[in-house]
């Protein structure tokens, strides 16, 4: 699982500049589904509802500050109680004491900026990278090639997943199967990509190969969040700026297929990977310029859209492409229904093994989605596809229809065009079941007095613990940029 990935910057989705052989060759070898969503386009919930395969307003994950209950099973449960091993090695956002949430081992903690932030004698050396890894106007005009943490963080769980392997197949484990679940930070923001790759994409990606800016056809709550964000102020963000983060972003794409690859080439070297399946994906996407929107936290198809793809014995097939809805809280229960595992209790997600075995009409073609937008306060939004069809539900506000077989680049708004008051009205009616919007904009508003009573002490202890063998070796000198 990768972080912030946008499902069109890849080969095997047609993107004919971005390098991502390793990528293509596992769609090749196996299936990719073209629609596959996440249910909340922020980085926490949505990794929250993917473990738990539960919307994420049902486990009050609503922001990236929120810590999921250790008494919600996830789908690592799940094979833990089939007698896997479980083991988690890198990212996955965690927040609070409980850094497990049903993987037995952790090869490699989590990392965030926030652990550099608070060493004092980091701070001179950050510079204009302080506020890089967020969603603000400095991500964009301080993007380029260089080095950062990040890089050294990914390559790390890299060589540790691949040692790993090495070992378990040394030691001959196979009796006992295993779940792996490797987490990447890469290609989430800063917009700095290792020189190698940003080198690939210089001369490719020109002014001409950024999307039309269409602000003025934006609702006024996608506005809000430009201004938020400081893409307005005190002048709009530079061509040149904005070319820089695209290009810097392709580069981190190559960057996290080379270390897939290695992964891959270190199951396939130990002969471990004639029984595995192979799963690649992502928490989110990243709206790289589309709509004049950068980052997250939109319903648009480059925000809520994830990469996708399952490999594994040829039982499965390959080659093979579903056009069929699909969500990321669907993905646990799938893999438990390929093993043959009970499924988890209590769940929105559904396995989708019956459109791999070829029954696509025992499938409902449709998902949701939520969120919060940037800030963790309103605007309260929810989303559901249904076929062909979106509509965005922003709480307080009109919604948007789009109709993505004739408009899949999402220009047309259609809510207000006679000839879909029918499907407006359906899909408006599905949106809201189950959704309190009102409850969820009464925890947003009460949240801020909440922290505020607890304290600085709330912030320590939300925060995940840094491997401290890892955080003590990479420091000062892998936060900076070098053009």
């Amino acid at each position: 699982m990768s972080d912030q990935h946008n499902r069109g910057v890849m080969g095997c989705t047609g993107d004919a500049i971005v390098q991502t052989p390793n990528i293509d060759s596992l769609a090749q070898r196996g299936m990719r589904f073209s629609n596959a969503y996440c249910s909340f386009p922020l980085c926490v919930p949505s990794r929250m509802s993917f473990l738990t395969a539960r919307e994420a307003g049902r486990i009050n994950c609503l922001d990236n500050m929120s810590v999921l209950g250790s008494g919600i099973p996830t789908f690592a449960h799940a094979f833990l109680a089939e007698g896997y091993d479980t083991i988690l090695s890198g990212r996955m956002d965690f927040r609070g004491g409980d850094q497990r949430h049903g993987f037995e081992s952790r090869l490699i903690g989590d990392l965030t900026i926030a652990h550099s932030l608070d060493v004092e004698e980091l701070r001179p050396s950050l510079g204009d990278l302080l506020d890089t890894c967020g969603c603000s106007r400095s991500g964009l005009i301080e993007s380029g090639w260089g080095h950062t943490g990040f890089h050294d963080y990914d390559r790390a769980v890299t060589r540790t997943t691949v040692e790993w392997l090495e070992t378990r197949a040394r030691e001959d484990a196979a009796t006992k199967p295993f779940l792996l679940t490797v987490g990447f930070i890469s290609p989430h923001c800063p917009f700095i990509a290792p020189r190698e790759d940003y080198e690939l994409y210089r001369d490719l990606i020109g002014d001409s190969d950024l999307p039309d800016a269409d602000i003025d056809m934006l609702p006024p709550l996608l506005r809000q969040q430009r201004a938020e964000a400081g893409l307005d102020s005190p002048c709009p963000v530079p061509r040149e700026a904005q070319r820089r983060a695209r290009t810097a972003y392709y580069g981190l794409c190559t960057f996290v297929d080379r270390m897939l690859g290695k992964i891959i080439d270190a199951l396939e070297r130990t002969g471990l990977s004639e029984n595995t399946i192979v799963v690649y994906t992502s928490d989110h996407g990243e709206q790289l310029g589309e709509h004049g929107m950068w980052w997250k936290s939109t319903f648009y198809e480059g925000s809520v859209g994830v990469p996708l793809i399952i490999s594994g014995p040829t039982s499965l097939g390959s080659s093979r492409v579903f056009d069929a809805n699909v969500s990321l809280m669907d993905l646990g229960p799938t893999l438990l229904d390929l093993v043959g595992a009970p499924p988890l209790p209590n769940i929105d997600g559904r396995s989708f093994k019956c459109l791999i075995d070829g029954n696509s009409s025992d499938w409902t073609d449709k998902v949701v989605a939520e969120s919060t937008g940037l800030s963790g306060l309103p605007p309260i939004m929810r989303m559901i596809k249904r076929g062909t069809w979106k509509l965005i539900y922003y709480h307080g506000h009109e919604p948007q229809l789009f109709d993505l077989s004739t408009d899949p680049d999402e220009l047309h708004d259609r809510a207000n065009d006679p000839e879909c008051s029918k499907i407006k009205g359906e899909l408006l009616n599905r949106v809201l079941e189950g959704w309190d919007p009102d409850e969820i904009e009464r925890q947003l508003l009460t949240r801020p007095r909440e922290i505020e009573l607890i304290g600085e002490e709330w912030k320590k202890t939300c925060l995940p613990e840094p491997d401290p063998v890892w955080y003590k070796a990479h420091s000062v000198e892998n936060w900076y940029k070098t053009e």
